[in-house]
């Protein structure tokens, strides 16, 4: 029977990715918004230093951050080092080397329409977005011929439906071309082509092209080394079948020479890269305080089910992956041993890193990279559970809400609004649920953001205000008027506007505190650590007891004065003598003016 139901799949989740990007249209976005940017640029950064710039010197660093604004400076993404004097990047070259058609394919483009070829203008930025659908198509397409090899067509249809409209695969192929997309399709090639080795070919031809993936996924990622894994332990079954599998490497020392070879050629760029500009063959270049790891404390928790990132949180079809372990290990064991360990260790190594959340993104990201080994579980739990009368319509409908979910959360994270809604770094629990299902919210929403409590509004009516700052009694140089009104004036000179004791009764234990502000700025502060934070909690001398913050930009708009308030509930089990406010300007040299601070209680709840 012809694949009619899977090839009809593979065609919709081609026009999907094809048609996606033009919704949002990054291309025309500028600074941290275009496509090129934050880690993007990281990656991106070698292809115009190599051909427009000395790769060791960099010497357009200022050019392209004062013109481009690409989200980060220079010591986000290269650092210099003291042996050599020259400039190493952050990031290793592999993915530099797979955008390098798309890098060609913007250059002729800009100089054709008369745009700079600096790497950055607008025919770069489409460029790599349509490269990355192109790759994604393709490695979709090679996970569909493989997935046929053991699955029928209408299941291998439901499965490509699945993992490109289900999961945050979507949103990295249409909207944010990053590592894991064009990984996912080395995975999908690496996977194919070792099955087709181990099947009855055995031709050297396979395994030189696995070794030459393998390679070039390591210098992209250095953790991706684990896809070795695959091509050892695929179609192990059991013990006897993994003796077996050592023989044959043993007594065919020309395969392992082969792929290691191969490997060692793809890999061979970075070792040159390193040796040259870093004085050493093997170099760990990654700069930072949290990127590096803690093998001994991974953040497996988190990174399932956090509400900051949890990928069972963000991309719940997943956990039938999860689920169809069990179903791979009854019925297709060759492909379970694999599978199964490469998972563990991925999702360690993925956990032990200390920046676990990846940054500002959607969902977990570096687990698409695994996502079409973890097709096979998937297939298998679903070809078990689809044919139960009863788990049928429950595996349904868990599918339809996943699709619902991942559509809805991928609209959040690129839609065209103002403000955006889903915050890739910093979502709570209180702001998950406040935005789950929605497709606009207020600013003021993203209060919750940085505290989870919020006075009920039932309880709205009863508050009553209980203190009130009398700027007047600031020292002059503290006052500006703004608005109309003096104000505490908060700017590069001032980070600190002092603390106010709010007269209390430390014997109650329940009830709300409100404390407003009034604020106005001229300049936004558009970086969230610089935000102003204004912050209120309870204290026992010096010894917080409780406090909430707010920051104050991420919840206004600049040019006019703005109300704002954070809560605070009374703590029943812990003891306090003084509740004190105070702001902080963050290191934001962007002045503030704070007016209207006032206090309101309530003794609800």
């Amino acid at each position: 029977m012809k694949a009619r139901f899977s090839a009809l799949v593979l065609i919709l989740c081609c026009v999907t990715f094809s048609v996606s990007p033009l919704l949002t249209k990054r291309w025309n976005n500028s600074g941290s918004q275009a496509v090129i940017s934050w880690d993007i640029y990281g990656y991106w950064l070698y292809l115009p230093s190599l051909f427009y710039d000395d790769l060791g010197k960099l010497n357009n660093y200022d050019y392209i951050h004062n013109i481009y604004h690409p989200g980060s400076d220079a010591k986000d993404q290269a650092f210099v080092i003291p042996e050599t004097g020259l400039y190493v990047m952050n990031y290793p070259c592999g993915m530099a080397i797979i955008e390098l058609p798309a890098f060609a394919a913007g250059h002729v483009a800009a100089k054709a329409l008369g745009y700079k070829t600096d790497g950055f203008t607008r025919p770069y930025q489409i460029a790599l977005t349509w490269w990355c659908v192109i790759v994604a198509c393709f490695g979709i397409w090679i996970l569909r011929r493989l997935l046929l090899r053991y699955f029928d067509d209408w299941l291998v249809a439901l499965v490509l439906a699945i993992v490109c409209l289900a999961t945050n695969y979507l949103n990295f192929v249409a909207f944010s071309p990053m590592t894991h997309a064009f990984l996912f399709t080395i995975y999908a090639c690496i996977i194919y082509l070792t099955d087709l080795y181990w099947a009855d070919t055995k031709k050297s031809g396979y395994i030189i092209a696995i070794g030459l993936l393998s390679g070039l996924a390591t210098i992209t990622r250095p953790t991706e080394i684990i896809c070795a894994l695959i091509p050892l332990l695929w179609g192990v079954r059991d013990m006897r079948t993994l003796q077996e599998r050592i023989r044959f490497l043993l007594g065919n020392v020309r395969v392992p020479v082969l792929f290691v070879l191969a490997a060692f050629i793809a890999a061979l760029p970075q070792l040159l890269y390193w040796h040259h500009y870093a004085g050493h063959w093997l170099f760990f270049s990654y700069h930072g305080d949290d990127k590096t790891f803690s093998f001994l404390h991974p953040h497996v928790i988190d990174v399932l089910f956090s509400y900051k990132k949890g990928w069972f949180m963000y991309t719940p079809v997943m956990i039938l992956s999860m689920m169809g372990f069990y179903q791979l290990y009854r019925s297709y064991r060759q492909l379970f041993w694999a599978s199964a360990l490469f998972t563990i260790l991925n999702i360690y190594l993925i956990s032990a890193w200390d920046c676990w959340w990846y940054g500002g993104s959607f969902s977990m990201r570096p687990m698409i990279d695994s996502y079409p080994l973890l097709m096979f579980p998937m297939a298998a739990f679903l070809d078990d559970t689809l044919r139960s009368r009863w788990w049928r319509y429950v595996v349904i409908v868990f599918l339809l809400f996943c699709l619902w979910l991942n559509i809805l959360m991928t609209y959040q994270s690129n839609g065209s609004f103002k403000y955006g809604i889903m915050d890739g770094d910093y979502t709570s629990r209180a702001y998950y649920w406040r935005i789950f299902g929605k497709t606009n919210t207020t600013l003021k929403d993203k209060k919750l953001l940085d505290t989870n409590e919020e006075l009920p509004e039932r309880l709205e009516s009863s508050m009553k205000e209980i203190y009130k700052v009398d700027l007047a009694k600031e020292h002059l140089d503290s006052l500006a008027e703004a608005s109309g009104g003096l104000s505490i004036v908060l700017n590069s000179e001032r980070q600190w506007s002092g603390k106010y004791q709010v007269p209390v009764d430390h014997t109650v234990c329940k009830g709300w505190y409100r404390v407003y502000a009034t604020a106005y700025y001229p300049d936004k502060e558009w970086n969230m650590w610089d935000n102003t934070q204004l912050c209120f909690g309870f204290y026992k001398g010096d010894q917080q007891v409780k406090e909430k913050i707010i920051r104050i930009q991420r919840i206004t708009d600049q040019g006019w004065p703005q109300e704002v308030y954070v809560d605070l509930k009374v703590p029943h089990d812990k003891d306090y003598d003084a509740l004190i406010i105070h702001l902080w300007q963050a290191n934001s040299k962007k002045p503030i003016y704070i007016s209207n601070i006032r206090v309101a209680y309530t003794p609800g709840e």
